[in-house]
């Protein structure tokens, strides 16, 4: 039994130090996603708040199947976990990732197919896609300040955008 617990941990120290050197800045927006990505909540989300890569997430993601502990933190509240919140796919991020190039070109324009499907992907409603294209049009230098840009840049520099446009806001909190 010993010799499975060494091995283990000989085998996971690498991947959470990785993990760990692998952290995101917060965002200047100061808007910071909870529960993206398979960690969810539990020990495992908390353990791994912040780090990015595959590692992590299967780290997060075993750690919280190994404990059964996303379980006991919904029913308790603990953990991070919330069960009042709506359960929500996050690929906002994996949508703008794959799209990079088209969602430019549609935001600076300010219409477009792509554009058009990230409003479905961020839940934006029919009454208020509009002002989304709009904001987009008229933040697009702030969203997308330069050709070095990231995808997880780019969201959060909408986010921030659409925080501070009181019709939009809901959307991201």
């Amino acid at each position: 039994m010993r010799r499975i617990i060494t091995v283990g941990l000989l085998l996971v120290m690498p991947v959470m130090s990785s993990a760990a050197e692998a952290t995101t800045p917060n965002s200047p927006s100061g808007y910071r996603p909870t529960g993206d990505g398979v960690g969810g909540c539990g020990w495992g989300a908390l353990l791994f708040e912040g780090s990015t890569g595959v590692g992590a997430h299967v780290m997060a993601l075993s750690t919280n199947v190994s404990l059964s502990d996303a379980t006991f933190g919904l029913s308790s509240g603990t953990l991070g976990c919330d069960a009042h919140q709506p359960i929500r796919y996050k690929g906002g991020r994996v949508y703008i990732s794959g799209n990079m190039t088209q969602l430019a070109e549609d935001m600076s324009q300010g219409h477009g197919e792509a554009l058009a499907g990230l409003s479905d992907v961020l839940g934006i409603q029919a009454q208020d896609k509009a002002a989304f294209y709009t904001l987009t049009q008229q933040q697009f230098v702030k969203i997308y300040p330069d050709a070095k840009v990231t995808s997880d840049q780019v969201m959060d520099h909408l986010v921030a955008a659409m925080l501070a446009d009181p019709a939009l806001a809901k959307y991201v909190l």
